[in-house]
């Protein structure tokens, strides 16, 4: 009987605390209030290069028609002279020869090119041929800068 005198008197304090609780808890949160209208701002970056004394980074270093081994890449390796000049052909290598100091030649593997005046190989065009050397033309970088390819060896003592 204790026990449930005990058990009646607890009931009755949650019920007649409870209610008095809740109400002293704060009011629920109100959500925040939008504005009556968005306003939506688009905004485009627009880049511009200028065309004039510089070179445009979007295009490549190596333009199509420049494939092929580059100037530093070949060495001249012979020339067969023609008394008229648009016959005589410059003979290029991505290779190369080697002289001995017995004055032995042997050469360095590697592809060989035949040239004529006005032909393309590489970045290279031939500008003349010479009987001991060859001028040409270096494209780099849009800029076309005059060369001059001499042998790449020569035998000991020989005459140039």
């Amino acid at each position: 009987m204790l026990a449930m005198n005990r058990m009646l008197a607890f009931a009755l304090g949650v019920t007649l605390v409870a209610p008095a609780a809740i109400a002293a808890q704060d009011p629920p949160a109100q959500p925040p209030q939008r504005p009556a209208e968005t306003a939506l701002i688009f905004e485009r970056e627009v880049f511009q290069y200028p065309s004039f004394t510089r070179r445009n980074p979007f295009r490549p270093l190596l333009a199509a028609d420049e494939s092929g081994p580059r100037y530093e890449q070949l060495s001249l390796i012979g020339i067969m002279l023609s008394a008229d000049p648009s016959a005589s052909v410059a003979v290029v290598s991505t290779g190369g020869v080697a002289v001995a100091e017995d004055g032995t030649v042997s050469p360095i593997p590697g592809d060989a090119y035949y040239l004529k005046v006005g032909e393309r190989i590489g970045n290279v065009v031939v500008r003349e041929i010479h009987r001991d050397r060859v001028e040409v033309t270096v494209t780099e970088f849009d800029e076309q800068i005059p060369r001059t390819m001499v042998f790449a060896s020569r035998r000991p003592g020989g005459t140039p």
